[in-house]
């Protein structure tokens, strides 16, 4: 046997109880290769395209209303929505004794012994393709987050500003905002108080980035103490509004001003003609201005306020 299945109640992960199963894969060379979904699923690493393909395999195959994976740290809703009135199969997979998540489905009938055979196989299929591209997504994450305050790194930066430069040459259309940000006179804290006092510093100016901005922003640690804020569809006098929130904010934070600690910004829009370097490169220029014509203030192409 390729696997050993079990029906009944499954406690562990919070399995739905409702109609669940266990499906364990005991050995990666056990897997069966001889099947078209097999050769599919191998062609990604993309855990979401992965799943996509997936769940259109089974939706062509079993009469679903709804279908979802559910892992420790990701949900993916793949089809529908699901419903108080349907039947629901939740199926817990595994991978060399390693759990890999949850696989929810959604039914308006009860599955049929040999559509659980079905999705018995179907499962080894996608046991081991599907925990390749979960390991392949946690390395990517961990490769693009800044490991002092969590926020996305200069990489994950670049590719975000990438998508969106894209993005704006086939619409033809948005203004893009991409403030840089620093601490002004925290060199002289780090200095006199120390690299471990610094950090802390950071990690608190991170998180009142990330309480601050509005939700469609997104944040990003530049490098040493330098932020970058990232605003969709927004002009320059709506990343000045973004910014005075910030330099209140800041203000008003007992564990920076405590310190004398103040910001000061510089803003570009990302352009059609512009490269994102160009585009970083400008944001920065108007952060030296703002530095340099007396800090705690904020310089786009439109002044400085």
């Amino acid at each position: 046997m390729l696997s050993k299945v079990v029906f009944g109640k499954v406690k562990a992960h919070n399995a739905i109880r409702s109609q669940s199963q266990v499906s364990q894969l005991t050995c990666s060379k056990e897997l069966s290769r001889s099947n078209t979904l097999t050769e599919v699923l191998q062609t990604t690493l993309d855990a979401h395209q992965l799943l996509s393909v997936y769940a259109e395999f089974i939706k062509a195959r079993i009469d679903i209303e709804a279908l979802q994976f559910v892992s420790d740290d990701q949900l993916f809703n793949l089809i529908g929505e699901f419903g108080d009135n349907h039947h629901q199969h939740a199926v817990m997979l595994y991978a060399d004794q390693s759990y890999l998540g949850q696989m929810v489905y959604s039914l308006k009938q009860p599955l049929s012994m040999p559509q659980k055979m079905r999705l018995e196989q179907w499962h080894r299929e996608l046991t081991f393709p599907l925990r390749n591209a979960l390991k392949f997504s946690q390395l990517h994450r961990l490769a693009v987050r800044d490991h002092l305050t969590g926020l996305g790194n200069r990489a994950l930066l670049e590719e975000v500003l990438e998508h969106l430069h894209v993005k704006q040459m086939r619409q033809k259309d948005g203004r893009h905002a991409v403030m840089i940000l620093d601490l002004d006179g925290f060199k002289d804290v780090n200095d006199r108080h120390g690299h471990h006092q610094g950090d802390d510093i950071l990690r608190i100016f991170a998180e009142l980035l990330k309480s601050t901005v509005r939700d469609s922003d997104q944040v990003f640690r530049f490098g040493g103490d330098e932020f970058v804020v990232v605003m969709e569809d927004t002009n320059h006098h709506q990343a000045q509004d973004v910014y005075q929130r910030i330099r209140q904010a800041v203000a008003n934070c007992q564990e920076l001003s405590c310190y004398q600690l103040s910001t000061s910004a510089g803003t570009a829009q990302l352009e059609c003609f512009n490269t994102v370097a160009q585009t970083l490169e400008e944001a920065d220029k108007h952060l030296y201005r703002a530095k340099h014509g007396g800090k705690n203030r904020h310089c786009g192409s439109q002044g400085c306020a």
